[in-house]
């Protein structure tokens, strides 16, 4: 176990075959956060307090307009809340969903869905960092890939129609 969870320490538990860019943001309040991407997916490692915990967040916004489509109609929204559900359920951690503004909302009013898995100190190690970002990330991509999903038979359903 390490007493105090540094940005450097967090820089060299990082797999580098599998994070492909580590950026210091300076944004906020936090002792540190660092940007990461991972199969060009941005993720976050955030350590607010010197006690507190290595937070890992990820999110996936609604925010094309042909996104927006897939959460604005009921029975698509239905849809991919049940093609995604299971997978947020069972990622490690809680989820979000999040409005425009980035406050907390129903399903209905979603415009990103945040990932969040926290890792406190006396549990953090390179293996629980990793397994953590690699959770977040799988889910995310999990969620895009589905959001794809659903957009490609709505077109196709819009052409058979047309």
């Amino acid at each position: 176990m390490v007493e105090r969870i540094t940005a450097e320490q967090v820089r060299a538990w990082l797999d580098e075959q599998v994070v492909s860019d580590v950026q210091e943001d300076t944004e906020g309040d936090a002792e540190y956060n660092l940007q990461i991407e991972l199969s060009l997916l941005p993720l976050h490692i955030i350590k607010e307090e010197p006690t507190g915990p290595l937070r890992i967040v990820g999110r996936t916004a609604f925010d094309t307009e042909r996104t927006a489509t897939l959460v604005e109609d009921p029975e698509a929204r239905r849809d991919l809340l049940t093609r995604i559900g299971p997978v947020l359920a069972a990622t490690p951690g809680f989820y979000t969903f999040l409005d425009e503004e980035g406050n907390r909302c129903e399903f209905d009013s979603v415009h990103t869905i945040q990932l969040e898995h926290r890792i406190y100190p006396e549990g953090v190690s390179r293996q629980s960092l990793m397994e953590g970002v690699l959770a977040v990330a799988t889910a995310m991509r999990y969620v895009q890939n589905m959001m794809a999903v659903l957009l490609t038979q709505s077109d196709e359903g819009s052409e058979a129609n047309g």
